[in-house]
């Protein structure tokens, strides 16, 4: 079964752009971007993620790239959206990515920022000297992906105590979507697999301040597929800042 995303915002002229968001968030993750956008250039469109803000929960689903991508898939189609540029955040990268996989001609071009690929495996071992970086975050994954209420509770302090990260939402209604989406979106290397040879053009953006990408994994994937796959850096953290919401909203702009 295909699920129907809300499409939230649909604003704007032009070429189309769909924003696509992170894990534990919903389309209010944009804010900062939507902002400096300029919207008699393009057509913006944001959805909600399968299992976030007032999109399909369904409890008996994976959340798998296969179903957040087949469900982003139905919400173009449904619009007729074709030949966009699909920008994702986070988690919003990896089901970017699948939907240029599958259906390459929805996609004009790729811009995934922060993007959290695996190249390995992540292994259970326990000497730290021996670890890959995929170890290490699997390791923290894992103890946030079980450890519900005190996930729950700090994402509760970063609405309150930083406001200026919008769209956080990591509650009771969407910690099942949370949890297994951490589990069998991000915590994969399929992604890594599929940028490798993904043939619509592709650009990788992480913050300097970024702590939650590989960036030696994103360097990989640049010179793995350099006839598609690009990357640059550029001010910010993972979460979108109002600094990085404009920095991103004028690289969505140059490139469509």
């Amino acid at each position: 079964m295909t699920y129907q995303l809300p499409l939230k915002i649909s604003k704007g002229e032009g070429a189309p752009i769909v924003l696509l968001h992170g894990l534990g968030n919903n389309h209010k993750s944009w804010t900062h971007v939507l902002k400096a956008m300029d919207f008699k250039k393009n057509k913006v469109y944001v959805y909600d993620l399968l299992g976030f803000g007032d999109a399909p929960k369904p409890t008996t689903i994976d959340y798998s790239l296969d179903d957040h991508a087949d469900a982003v898939i139905a919400a173009m189609d449904k619009a007729n959206i074709t030949q966009a540029l699909v920008a994702g955040h986070s988690m919003g990268c990896l089901v970017a990515a699948a939907v240029a996989t599958k259906r390459p001609d929805l996609v004009a071009n790729l811009v995934l920022l922060g993007a959290p690929t695996f190249r390995h495996m992540p292994r259970k071992i326990d000497r730290l000297k021996f670890w890959k970086k995929e170890d290490i975050y699997s390791k923290v994954f894992r103890f946030i992906r079980n450890n519900p209420d005190l996930t729950v509770a700090a994402a509760t302090g970063v609405d309150t105590f930083l406001p200026m990260i919008k769209g956080m939402e990591v509650t009771e209604d969407t910690w099942p979507a949370f949890q297994k989406s951490l589990k069998n979106t991000i915590m994969t290397k399929r992604s890594f697999k599929e940028l490798s040879v993904i043939t619509v053009p592709t650009l990788i953006v992480y913050g300097y301040l970024d702590l939650f990408v590989i960036k030696s994994n994103l360097k990989s994937l640049a010179r793995r597929n350099k006839k598609f796959v690009t990357y640059r850096a550029m001010l910010g953290p993972h979460e979108i800042t109002p600094i990085h919401g404009k920095q991103a909203a004028e690289l969505l702009q140059t490139l469509h």
